[in-house]
């Protein structure tokens, strides 16, 4: 197995991939006390909202070694899109749900469609004074992509069999944000530790060169983890008469994203 066959299997047996997901404003518990629907003050609330979510570089590593196989760097593009609905106690404690979908490339090489993504986390406030907060976010995020085909010099390669990359996220965060008239910005210390495998680890393709017909080959794949655990996020959350919020943030060091989403209070 020679030429661009053999630099397919190896595209393949030392993959990178990475997803991530928004952290968001350590005191988004306390930020909207008035609903659109409930204005009055109560001991409870909830709100919803939507996220546009895009990881433009994130590196992974393999999550076993292997004798006589070097190690390889990837990088992935990852956009998701989702809805978020968050049920808030006090204005200081919330817990929340994600559903929507997430489409992934990777090196121009791997591209999935669109496929379900889901997840939830809770994001308490734990210290306050005038317009300082310190607060935590911790979440778990899943979703199963299904490649659609591989590309390799420049050629398409079908996937023949029922190949699936199952990725699971869990993910902390302690950070501050100081509350200013209409403006919110903050600042995070993130914790990642994600994982993606395939299922089965052997996938079958059709390769289309001369000679080989549509007999399909097997290829091994592996599973990956994330090459750097701690990362950083900033960003700012505009706030609008405390029934709405729109928040903007950068993520860094264990990934590359752009995250923006906004909620309403009810």
């Amino acid at each position: 197995m020679e030429g661009p066959v053999k630099k397919f299997v190896l595209a393949l047996l030392l993959p990178g991939f990475c997803w991530g997901m928004l952290i968001g404003n350590p005191a988004q518990p306390v930020l909207q006390k008035i609903g659109v629907i409930q204005s009055d003050p109560t001991w409870w609330s909830f709100r919803v909202g939507y996220l546009d979510d895009y990881v433009y570089r994130a590196k992974f590593k393999d999550e076993f070694k292997f004798p006589s196989v070097t190690d390889t760097s990837s990088y992935i593009k990852l956009s998701t899109d989702a809805a978020l609905v968050t049920l808030n106690f006090k204005n200081i404690f919330d817990i929340y749900g994600i559903a929507g979908s997430s489409e992934m490339q990777l090196d121009h090489e791997v591209y999935t469609q669109s496929e379900p993504a889901w997840g939830f986390g809770t994001k308490f406030v734990f210290f306050r004074t005038g317009g300082f907060r310190i607060g935590a976010d911790f979440k778990y995020f899943e979703t199963t992509q299904k490649p659609l085909y591989f590309v390799s010099e420049g050629l398409p390669y079908n996937v023949d069999s029922d190949f699936k990359l199952k990725y699971t996220e869990i993910q902390g965060a302690i950070g501050m944000s100081y509350k200013i008239p209409l403006l919110s910005p903050y600042i995070q210390v993130t914790y990642l530790l994600a994982k993606l495998e395939p299922s089965p680890y052997v996938v079958a393709v059709r390769l289309p060169f001369a000679g080989m017909g549509d007999t399909p080959v097997d290829i091994i794949s592996k599973s990956v983890i994330s090459h750097r655990r701690w990362g950083l996020a900033v960003g700012a959350t505009i706030i609008s008469g405390s029934r709405g919020s729109l928040t903007i943030e950068s993520r860094m060091l264990n990934q590359n994203a752009i995250d923006v989403n906004g909620e309403i209070r009810f």
